[in-house]
């Protein structure tokens, strides 16, 4: 592997986003094993699902009242499986990163699963209750909840990299992006249109199927076609989506480092350690 990227130092907007990408391609290969074995499987599950959905929604048109109930009832669990799928993909992601921050260079999908299984419950927490949370202020204003959104896109990386517990995290998230609202919002903003930008391509033959499908008066349908699509389209979910994840996390460790210049204080610890045991040695 090239150099190692320094996790823990302050970065300039465009350093962090430059800094994005080198850590993408530096990782490349075990980034997308793991994204592969652990994140695409249950993405797949949950797209094909959403993918039948809209097979069959034409069959449920005009029946009866229990019929169109099951359909929504079964379109809700799908987008719940979805939900849980990129929330997993987040935590997958975090994980490795975390990994990288801890100093282990030959990462592996054994080491991020146990990661991430061990903050499993604490992050699924979190998801239902950052769901609520912006339910519940988008229910008075729209602004409060782009606010409230921004601030707990820090939640995932504060509990995986710090273990606090969920109100503690929402707190430490409050502290770290005070100050730094605007900064997190056009960091997200702008890796939002990179990554809409590259899932294009893999988006795009789906949309020409249906779009051949409606031209020619075809019923959408779910067969091999759709489900091919579907993977592809997915493919491009787990190995694009997880860079806005990578952008957050040199943005947690930016905020950290401006606020408490961890990174500093852990090189100077470093650096006074190294030279104890030079001065032991040469007695």
């Amino acid at each position: 592997m090239e150099n190692s990227i320094n996790l823990r130092v302050e970065r300039s907007f465009s350093d962090k986003l430059n800094a994005t990408f080198t850590f993408a391609r530096q990782n490349f290969k075990q980034l997308a094993i793991v994204l592969l074995l652990l994140g695409f499987p249950l993405l797949v599950v949950g797209n094909l699902l959403m993918a039948y959905m809209q097979g069959i929604q034409p069959e449920y048109m005009g029946r009866g009242m229990d019929e169109v109930i099951n359909y929504i009832t079964s379109v809700g669990l799908s987008m719940i499986v979805l939900f849980v799928a990129y929330f997993w993909l987040h935590l997958v992601t975090i994980s490795y990163i975390a990994e990288y921050a801890a100093g282990n260079r030959n990462i592996t999908p054994a080491a991020v699963l146990k990661r991430a299984y061990a903050n499993l419950g604490k992050v699924l927490g979190a998801g239902i209750a950052t769901g609520f949370m912006l339910l519940i202020a988008a229910l008075f204003l729209v602004i409060p909840a782009i606010y409230l959104a921004i601030v707990l896109s820090l939640l995932v990386m504060v509990i995986v990299m710090e273990g606090d517990p969920l109100f503690e995290a929402i707190s430490r998230c409050f502290y770290l992006i005070k100050g730094k609202w605007w900064s997190t919002f056009g960091l997200l903003f702008v890796m939002g249109i990179i990554v809409g930008i590259m899932q294009i391509v893999f988006t795009l033959p789906a949309y020409i199927v249906n779009f051949i499908r409606v031209m020619y008066h075809h019923i959408v349908s779910f067969d091999l076609i759709t489900i091919l699509t579907s993977i592809f389209s997915t493919i491009g979910v787990a190995f694009v989506y997880p860079l806005t994840f990578i952008a957050l996390a040199f943005q947690y460790f930016n905020l950290v480092e401006m606020k408490e210049s961890a990174g500093l204080k852990m090189e100077i610890e470093q650096s006074a350690n190294t030279t104890t045991e030079k001065q032991e040695g040469e007695y």
